[in-house]
């Protein structure tokens, strides 16, 4: 299959893709401080949280700190300054991420963090909500068998090329709706993220497409 067929299913497979109208992070670290302020510059509302007010404290300031340079560069005007922060919201109470239709977990965690974190966030998140892992010691399956929406729950790390920028790598789980698919590529394709979904993830279908990639073939969406 060609690039220009991987590319017409991974539009196709936008249809279902739910609307984000706030995104919650969690984790004041590098990760949660890109997508934050990728976030914030197309105008999508976040909610950080962070259990240590210290360093959510520096996170924010960093994001403050970054458009302040460029208000001085003159790559950004002081009101649209005020308006990305004042869309972010930081947090050291969990359960202002019940708000979020899509939540990222950017937290370093182990095996056992997580876990407990997808408790939480099963108690804590509403009904339809997305939720991301960056899990990597475990796999999307088991951290969606720590909570009752395994739908909803998919994996998701960030790289970056020198040819495409940042890229989203998806990876779903076998039980990961295709609406909850759709709705991680589309935002991605909103901040303008290269996403891309492994083609080794069989049976992938989208709820309101009944699309299917390729066992072998990796879908990319720009």
């Amino acid at each position: 299959m060609n690039s220009m067929q991987n590319e017409a299913r991974g539009t196709l497979a936008l249809a279902g893709a739910r609307t984000v109208g706030r995104v919650g992070i969690i984790g004041a670290n590098a990760m949660g401080l890109d997508i934050a302020v990728s976030l914030l510059d197309a105008d999508v509302p976040v909610t950080l949280f962070e259990p240590e007010r210290a360093s959510l404290d520096k996170l924010i300031e960093s994001a403050r700190s970054a458009y302040r340079t460029a208000v001085a560069q003159g790559e950004l005007g002081p009101d649209e300054h005020d308006r990305r922060m004042a869309l972010l919201a930081g947090t050291v109470n969990f359960h202002h991420l019940k708000d979020c239709d899509l939540i990222v977990d950017a937290a370093c965690t182990d095996r056992a963090g997580k876990e407990k974190l997808f408790r939480r966030l099963d108690q804590v998140a509403k009904p339809g909500a997305v939720l991301t892992t960056r899990a990597s010691d475990a796999s999307v399956e088991h951290i969606a068998g720590c909570t009752r929406r395994s739908g909803d729950v998919l994996g998701l790390h960030l790289s970056r090329s020198s040819d495409t920028g940042e890229i989203w790598t998806i990876v779903p789980g076998k039980d990961t709706s295709g609406v909850s698919l759709a709705t991680v590529i589309a935002l991605a394709r909103k901040l303008h993220r290269v996403a891309t979904v492994p083609g080794t993830c069989r049976g992938i279908v989208s709820d309101a497409t009944s699309i299917v990639p390729d066992a072998d073939t990796d879908v990319t969406v720009r």
